[in-house]
C-alpha cells in the first residue's frame, strides 16, 4: 500500500464529519438520512476518481498538498452527493399540482 493511498483514505475519513454535517444542514427534513448516505457515496466516488487519476497519469505530488487536495475534493464530494440525493428525493416526492403552469 503506497503513501498516496494511505493519505487518500485518511483525507476521506477526516472529511466525512464536516461534510456530513453540512449535508445534514442543507438537506430537507424528509431526505436527511438519504442525503447522508448519498454524501458517503459521493466521497467514495471522488476518492476513486482521485486514485484513478493519480495512477493513470503517473503524477508525483508532495504528500501535504495531495492530502489537502484530497480532503477538499472529498468534502465537496460529500456535499455534491447529498445535493444530488436531495434533488432526487424532491423530484420523486413532488406533487403534480405544484407546477407553475397550473397557476
Amino acid at each position: 500500500m503506497s503513501t498516496q493511498i494511505i493519505l487518500l483514505i485518511i483525507a476521506v475519513v477526516l472529511s466525512l464529519p464536516g461534510g456530513l454535517f453540512v449535508a445534514g444542514l442543507s438537506s430537507m427534513a424528509r431526505a436527511k438520512w438519504a442525503a447522508l448516505f448519498g454524501g458517503i457515496i459521493g466521497a467514495v466516488v471522488v476518492a476513486l476518481a482521485i486514485f484513478y487519476y493519480v495512477n493513470t497519469a503517473n503524477v508525483s505530488i508532495e504528500g501535504l498538498s495531495f492530502f489537502y487536495g484530497a480532503f477538499f475534493a472529498s468534502s465537496m464530494g460529500v456535499f455534491l452527493g447529498a445535493l444530488v440525493v436531495n434533488f432526487l428525493v424532491g423530484l420523486v416526492s413532488r406533487n403534480s399540482s405544484d407546477s407553475l403552469a397550473d397557476r
